[in-house]
């Protein structure tokens, strides 16, 4: 799960991601960037499809109960045994 946060509110407080470079089905670019230590993936930016937008992991967050979800994207990947919940649905990214 990952919320949008705009890049001007975004900051690192500790450590150095490594970011790698991807070209999404969209074929759109962005760059996932991951804790050089343990290797979690953190947050997404330099996203072509979201220009000053970032998506942050909710997992990456200290304490993540602020936030609610607002929508379901890529419901097309959505496993058999998973329930929607009562949101609105997207198959693939909104435009």
């Amino acid at each position: 799960m990952w919320f949008g946060v705009p890049v001007a509110d975004f900051e690192i407080f500790s450590g150095k991601p490594k970011g790698f470079g991807y070209v999404a089905q969209s074929g759109k670019k962005l760059v996932r960037n991951f804790c050089a230590e343990c290797g979690s993936r953190l947050y997404t930016s330099d996203l072509e499809s979201f220009p000053g937008l970032m998506f942050v992991q909710i997992g990456a967050l200290d304490d993540p109960k602020g936030f609610a979800p607002q929508l379901e994207m890529f419901t097309k990947r959505r496993l058999d045994w998973t329930k929607p919940l009562d949101l609105p649905q997207f198959t693939d990214m909104p435009h």
